[in-house]
């Protein structure tokens, strides 16, 4: 149970516990008068809107429960309440037509209110049945099928570029060209945000129009990885809201590009802007697929560590002023004092010290934190899209010991708004058995099903173009497949003479898996408790995995209680 449940456990106790001392004395007692809210609520923006329910996004703090009521012209139609666990929630209420209402947010537990106006639009009438399109279509990015899709890791778009795409990738993407067909069915491109938004407002639309068409000419899908670097001192990043080290290094990239903090409300209500007009524009391509976000050196989404990649000392973030300051008021709603988090070093590398309640807290605040930027990042994608676009969750080393530096073991919570899960776990040829320990986690959680292999992980030694293993390569990949996969990605860099070799494999997988139905292997599911696994620094999931099973993450005793000392 998280803090604001015990919160409210906590409530009820001294509520009834104040109702048994009335019944003793026959004078009345004064009802406690609620104090304003520290912050809000305040409505930041109402999707997902059908006849019955809507998600709505809010900002507030120290608020631990909520009362919202639906009008329709002055006239109330619906009320309820709801204690919100994150800054997302959902509303419910009875079938209702078509037209414009009023939501009213309230805070129950202190005072506080807001209103916005939201639209519940007819049914839409499928474009489909009225209107054929002469022209030659892409595949239409179906969620049914089995997918290959090729990663332009590290870089990719570049909208002054003649095809929107860097020139190193147009030459491997036409490497599996074949005369049967492509041997891939899609890219993802990776777009960082300052390419895509240099100034603020202005969107390189013309630049990601270009990439679209050149999928839409070969017929295949496209996907978005969204990096959120921006250039420094380009006024997006406010003072003290850029991710920083234990030790005060910064977050960057290249040396010229910064990362926002995770707690930073202006910073990521800026990120919503960019990543819903960016959906917005993705979507409009009938082969538009998924929209993904990470903050890692390596692009998976977690608590990044800087010097990652780098071979020197590792920093664990979070240590920027907005960041430690969320977690002294976080510490403090657990009646705790304010503690620094200790972090434990060794020569290359650095992973934060959760043997006590302090350091066990700021893994729960950074949990907090992963899970209301992808909630945020997910809304964008979903409004900007109309619900077009599959979001994703990508993550590395699915329950190793790593956890304890990535910080990302909670994932039950972090990703729960997410479509489908996308492990990168793997680091070689040896162990590409973890590759389908990723497929028994994202298929226990009923999310789509992804993960990807490098060079490295098919047979490389490493050096550019030293050739891979092709046996292994199709076996490795029908292997996914069948354990219930549905998209594999090629990673980092292989390179055209690779692609060509690939041809008789990826002819076989073609005919096989390609563009066919998807069918989900039917398997028991067992419950695996992230802790105590996860504060010890231990496997948390590949104990319960018999290679025949479904895991599913719980976090039951993750929050821990609320101390009275």
């Amino acid at each position: 149970m998280n803090t604001y449940g015990w919160f409210c456990i906590l409530l009820s106790c001294l509520a009834t516990f104040c109702s048994a001392q009335n019944n003793h004395t026959s004078e009345p007692k004064a009802l406690p008068i609620a104090l304003p809210c520290t912050a809000g609520p305040k409505i930041m923006g109402i999707g997902e809107i059908s006849e019955t329910g809507a998600r709505v996004q809010f900002h507030g703090e120290n608020i631990f429960g909520l009362s919202y009521e639906i009008q329709k012209e002055g006239r109330s139609i619906h009320s309820g309440q709801v204690v919100p666990a994150s800054n997302v929630i959902r509303i419910h209420y009875p079938n209702q037509s078509p037209g414009t209402y009023q939501l009213v947010l309230s805070g129950t537990t202190c005072t506080g209110t807001d209103q916005q106006s939201f639209t519940i639009s007819p049914p839409a009438v499928n474009a489909a049945l009225t209107h054929v399109s002469k022209r030659s279509k892409a595949r239409a990015a179906s969620r049914d099928s089995y997918e290959l899709f090729l990663n332009t890791t590290g870089y990719g778009y570049e909208p002054d570029a003649k095809n929107g795409l860097h020139p190193d990738w147009p030459e491997r993407i036409e490497a599996f060209r074949f005369s049967w067909g492509y041997g891939i069915t899609g890219i993802r491109l990776c777009v960082r945000w300052n390419d895509w938004e240099p100034t603020e407002g202005q969107f390189t639309r013309e630049g990601l129009q270009k990439v679209i068409a050149y999928c839409r000419t070969r017929g295949l899908k496209l996907s978005v990885f969204f990096w959120p670097w921006r250039m420094q001192g380009d006024g997006f990043i406010p003072e003290g809201h850029q991710v920083t080290g234990h030790r005060g290094r910064p977050h960057e990239l290249d040396g010229t590009k910064r990362m926002g903090s995770l707690a930073s409300e202006p910073v990521n209500a800026k990120l919503y802007r960019a990543v819903h007009a960016l959906a917005q524009e993705l979507s409009a391509y009938e082969g538009g697929y998924y929209m993904s976000i990470g903050t890692a050196s390596a692009e998976e989404f977690t608590n990044p560590v800087i010097g990652e990649g780098s071979g020197g000392p590792k920093e664990i973030t979070g240590f920027e002023p907005v960041f430690q300051e969320g977690f002294r008021l976080f510490r403090q709603e657990r009646g705790q004092p304010y503690v620094r988090p200790t972090i434990r070093e060794w020569d290359a590398g650095a992973a934060l010290d959760m043997s006590d309640e302090a350091g066990k807290d700021f893994a729960r605040y950074i949990s907090l934190n992963l899970t209301r930027y992808f909630q945020n990042f997910a809304q964008a994608v979903k409004e900007g899209s109309q619900g077009k676009l599959l979001t994703v969750f990508m993550y590395p080393d699915v329950g190793s010991p790593q956890n304890a530096w990535y910080l990302h073991a909670n994932l039950g919570q972090q990703a729960a708004e997410a479509d489908a899960l996308f492990g990168t776990d793997g680091i070689d040829r040896t162990d590409n058995h973890r590759k389908l320990l990723v497929n028994a986690v994202n298929l226990g959680m009923e999310k789509i099903s992804m993960n990807e292999y490098d060079p490295i992980d098919l047979g490389s030694d490493g050096p550019y173009c030293s050739g891979i293993d092709l046996t292994q390569m199709n076996r490795e990949f029908q292997k996914s497949y069948t354990a219930g996969v549905q998209v594999i990605h090629l990673a980092m860099s292989f390179c055209p003479a690779e692609i060509k070799g690939m041809e008789p494999h990826l002819r076989n997988l073609h005919r096989r898996y390609f563009n066919k139905p998807y069918l989900r292997p039917q398997r028991r599911v067992t419950p695996v408790s992230i802790t105590p696994a996860f504060w010890q620094g231990e496997e948390i999931f590949a104990p319960s995995w018999t290679g025949n099973n479904y895991l599913k993450p719980i976090n039951d005793d993750f929050w821990g209680e609320i101390r009275k000392d």
